[in-house]
């Protein structure tokens, strides 16, 4: 800042000077001229008074140039310096005025100034030089104060905010940067490092959560496994056929926890496994509901789909296992007789999913945990020992890939409804839907998703990440 000030003055002072001369030499011709017009006046009137370019004339006109400070030389008719002129060589810069006596040129007369003009203007740049140099010292201190205030103001923040970061990288996320005050650009940096020691708090939250889930799921599988292998070491088995018929379920037990552990990573780097592009959604819908049949029918529990044409962006692959989850998840809950309907459309620029199922149902005060990963609400575990809390998980990190949202709305003991909602790729066409049971499917898809006084969730699918 400094610096700037005093290259500043320095500037303004380059053109100051060269203004300022440039005036002076012109205020300097002006008067020149005057004086050699002057000049020429008083030596017409010598010369008459004289009678020519007489001694006494010349010596007439020395006296005026001395007291005007000029030098002055005369020329004759023929360009020639008279004899006696008070100067005998024409200096440069000279101004040259004709002497006319009754309408006819006698000579001319060729004024300088003498030095006293170079002494003033050199004292007078002397003097510009002197107030530009006190100039540019006042600037300057002027500058290294306000440096030193803005520093100041500054730096006190900056120290606030340096020990927030300090302590954030120490693993203290408490702490509120907003604290630290400072300027508006300050304040914001803060709400910056504010947000980010929440994202940080939030993951360490989930990252605890995460470890100590999967930790119980392990124990408590691996608990078996050694318990029953210590039974049979001792001998203090009575049934090994059954022994190790539980054995090899706790063992594909660990296995398919490693198993969902290993898909939500993958549905948390979505970058790094989509391969999108358009397709049509309604046919992949009826693919996969068509690979679940026979698992419904086995369980007796109608499965039923109407869907009409809808283009989506994304990865087929990936949106099939989405839809896989949320078909296990109604198949794990939903008790025999009972009825999942499966539809698609689009409106307002969104292609809609939705799975509605007749099943248990979920309590208001659990609707919105059931993204979380790992979670599962109490008793759930008595009715679906195989589940890990996984599956919603992996769908909502699925869904929030593609730049879609989930939702839930569910009754307990009324069935649960979830509605995952995509962009469109263009405007569909208008087409009838497909499918036997149209009308009921859809009745009854609607008196579920908008079920009157269902607790209704829109859930972000963030949440869980």
């Amino acid at each position: 800042m400094i610096a700037v000030a005093v290259t500043g003055v320095g500037v303004t002072g380059v053109f100051v000077t060269r203004t300022v001369d440039a005036e002076l030499a012109a205020s300097a011709r002006r008067d020149l001229r005057l004086s050699a017009l002057s000049t020429a006046q008083t030596a017409a009137a010598v010369y008459v008074e004289a009678g020519g370019w007489t001694p006494r004339a010349m010596r007439a006109l020395d006296t005026v140039g001395r007291s005007r400070g000029d030098s002055i030389v005369v020329l004759g008719t023929e360009g020639r310096a008279v004899p006696g002129s008070p100067a005998r060589r024409i200096a440069p810069g000279g101004m040259r005025a004709a002497v006319v006596v009754r309408g006819r040129r006698v000579g001319t007369v060729v004024a300088a100034h003498r030095d006293r003009v170079g002494i003033v203007d050199s004292k007078l740049a002397e003097r510009i030089d002197g107030l530009l140099v006190r100039a540019a010292l006042f600037a300057g201190m002027l500058a290294l104060l306000v440096a030193l205030g803005v520093g100041l103001r500054m730096a006190r923040p900056l120290q606030r905010l340096t020990e927030v970061a300090g302590r954030m990288e120490a693993g203290e996320l408490d702490g509120s940067a907003m604290r630290a005050g400072g300027s508006r650009e300050m304040r914001k940096l803060a709400r910056t490092m504010d947000r980010l020691a929440v994202a940080l708090r939030r993951q360490d939250e989930v990252r605890r959560a995460t470890a100590a889930d999967v930790s119980h799921e392990l124990r408590g599988a691996l608990v078996g496994v050694f318990t029953r292998v210590d039974a049979l070491q001792e001998g203090l088995v009575d049934d090994e056929r059954a022994t190790f018929a539980q054995l090899e379920r706790d063992a594909r037990r660990l296995r398919r926890l490693v198993h969902d552990v290993h898909r939500l990573t993958e549905a948390q780097r979505p970058a790094l496994f989509l391969e999108k592009g358009p397709f049509a959604l309604d046919g992949l819908v009826r693919e996969r509901v068509a690979a679940h049949v026979e698992q419904f029918r086995a369980r007796s529990i109608s499965l039923t789909h109407a869907v009409t044409p809808a283009r989506v962006v994304g990865d087929p692959e990936r949106l099939g296992q989405a839809l896989d989850n949320l078909l296990s998840n109604a198949l794990r809950y939903t008790d025999a007789g009972g009825r999942v309907a499966v539809s698609v459309d689009a409106r307002g620029g969104e292609a809609r999913i939705t799975v509605d199922d007749t099943g248990v149902g979920i309590a208001p005060e659990y609707l919105g945990r059931v993204f979380d990963r790992f979670w599962r609400a109490p008793g759930a575990r008595a009715r679906a020992a195989e589940g890990s809390g996984v599956g919603l998980a992996v769908v909502s990190e699925l869904v929030r890939a593609h730049g879609g949202t989930v939702e839930v709305s569910s009754l307990p003991g009324d069935g649960t409804a979830f509605q995952v909602r995509l962009p469109l790729a263009d405007e569909p066409a208008p087409a009838k839907p497909r499918g036997a049971l149209v009308d009921a499917i859809s009745r009854g898809r609607d008196a579920v998703v908008d079920r009157p006084g269902a607790p209704r969730v829109d859930v972000d699918p963030a949440v869980g990440a």
